[in-house]
């Protein structure tokens, strides 16, 4: 059994491959969840690509249905419908009254008059709600799906179900294939989703899938799964861009390593994320940065200060920017945006800066997590070398390091403070944890200059100094007070 490009961006990736041929596929719904789009998105692009497609209404007439509304989207064309390569025709009342066999040999006429590749019968539930009760009703769905079984086409058909109500429906198990789509509020906004409920003949990703609705029809974006395969770990070590910290980590980062930055407010965590993309483009490492709370612009602006012209790279395509904020975002498309950056431009390095801020993007704990970790995990399978910077809130005081969703996907983590040493504020870091590899195990001081980060000298004769309010230990200050050693 061969399998046909969908015509919907994304599906294909979904059903992996595309519908069987033939095959009956059911496109189930509700109501304005966009069935007919994506069925009408599907033959326009099939009979693009040189298919003959008949489309069949079963409650209005199919070409005053293009005129107000098909023929909005981008997708339309009529010079196919002018070249017969779609033919639109309506099932009228009495026909559909006279019982299914009437139905059939109007459909079975067209086929063979026509000979097309795929036909779409909109709705397919309209057909059986005319029989008088729901014995007749399944009859007549039976006959008609039975008989479909040997036109030998790729037959889309759609109707309004929920998820509940296609388990009591015949063409549950009748059709080959079944896609639900449905448009649900997800605290104060609308998400659309589209799963696979069934497909014979053809593994597929499970799950939720996210799609939009748009001018250009249907994009459907399938959800992060985790990566299964990896390339081989990387023993090259990578420039932080930060010559200090280079050293601290005994030459660098490690090729496809993931680093998270953790520091409280005015740390310079976005600066060493943006040294560590600059320096990376600067040797023609290509870089992307993910933000869901800094504008691209902004971020441009700020870094003239240090003498990196994010522009010029930008325009290079050495750096590209990704910016979606967390009222507009979707796990999936996101996803999907990132991957498709990686490829085109042939992405080295990336930095998310401000992961937390998928706590407002992302509710959901586990969801949040789940994509964290197949996030960066497909970074790592892909050998990019990865920058992650979290917020910690307190100034001062306890620290909370990682979230849930960080929690052992990170492979080295530094933490930045704000540190009150004697009536003055200073700034400090500490690697916490460098998997796989050694590190300077001091804490030492960092200034951030007009040429960007400067790792100065080891914070000795102090402690607390994580905590953010260093103090001298208690027998220095009494070998001060009194001279000479503590009894």
């Amino acid at each position: 059994m061969k399998s046909i490009p969908t015509g919907i961006k994304g599906l294909d990736i979904v059903l992996n491959g595309g519908f069987n041929h033939p095959s009956t596929v059911l496109v189930a719904g509700t109501a304005g969840a966009g069935k007919t789009t994506l069925v009408m998105q599907s033959l326009f692009n099939a009979a693009r690509e040189g298919e003959t497609c008949v489309f069949i209404s079963a409650i209005s007439e199919p070409v005053a249905m293009m005129e107000s509304f098909v023929s909005n989207y981008s997708f339309f064309d009529y010079s196919l419908l002018e070249k017969k390569k779609i033919r639109l025709f309506n099932v009228e009342e009495d026909l559909i009254k006279a019982g299914a066999p009437a139905v059939i040999q109007f459909i079975e006429e067209k086929i063979r008059m026509y000979k097309p590749v795929r036909l779409v019968i909109d709705p397919v539930t309209v057909l059986a709600e005319s029989r008088e009760n729901e014995y007749e009703q399944r009859l007549f769905l039976f006959e008609l799906l039975t008989r479909m079984k040997s036109w030998n086409l790729l037959i889309l058909l759609t109707g309004e179900f929920t998820i509940e109500s296609l388990k009591e429906s015949p063409l549950g198990y009748l059709v080959d294939c079944i896609l639900h789509i449905s448009e649900v509020m997800v605290e104060d906004r609308s998400e659309r989703y589209l799963s696979v409920i069934k497909m014979r003949g053809r593994s597929y990703i499970s799950g939720r899938h996210t799609y939009k609705l748009s001018s250009d029809g249907i994009e459907v974006f399938p959800r992060l799964l985790p990566e299964t395969e990896f390339k081989a770990s990387s023993t090259l070590r990578v420039s932080t861009g930060v010559e200090g910290l280079d050293r601290m980590l005994k030459g660098g980062l490690l090729k496809d390593d993931i680093l998270l930055f953790s520091g409280s407010p005015g740390t310079g965590k976005t600066i060493f994320g943006l040294s560590f993309i600059y320096e990376g483009a600067s040797k023609g490492e290509p870089g992307l940065i993910i933000s869901l709370e800094e504008w691209p612009d902004k971020l441009k602006r700020n870094t003239k200060a240090f003498g990196w012209d994010f522009e010029q790279l930008e325009k290079k395509n050495m750096v590209k920017f990704l910016y979606i904020p967390p009222a507009l975002f979707n796990a999936n498309e996101h996803a999907v945006m990132i991957k498709d950056i990686l490829k085109k431009y042939n992405i080295k390095r990336v930095f998310f800066d401000g992961i937390e801020d998928l706590e407002t993007a992302l509710p959901d704990v586990i969801k949040r997590r789940d994509y964290v970790h197949s996030l960066v995990d497909y970074f790592a399978s892909q050998g990019i070398t990865t920058l992650l910077t979290s917020e910690i809130p307190e100034l001062f005081g306890s620290i909370r390091l990682t979230q849930e969703t960080l929690s052992g996907c990170v492979d080295t983590v530094i933490l930045l403070r704000q540190v009150e040493v004697e009536g003055q504020m200073r700034k400090a870091l500490s690697i916490l944890k460098s998997r796989g590899s050694d590190n300077d195990k001091e804490i030492r001081e960092f200034v951030i200059t007009d040429k960007g980060i400067d790792v100065r000298v080891a914070i000795k004769g102090y402690e607390n100094v994580l905590a953010g309010m260093a103090r001298r230990p208690p027998s220095d200050v009494f070998r001060e007070m009194f001279g000479g050693k503590k009894s």
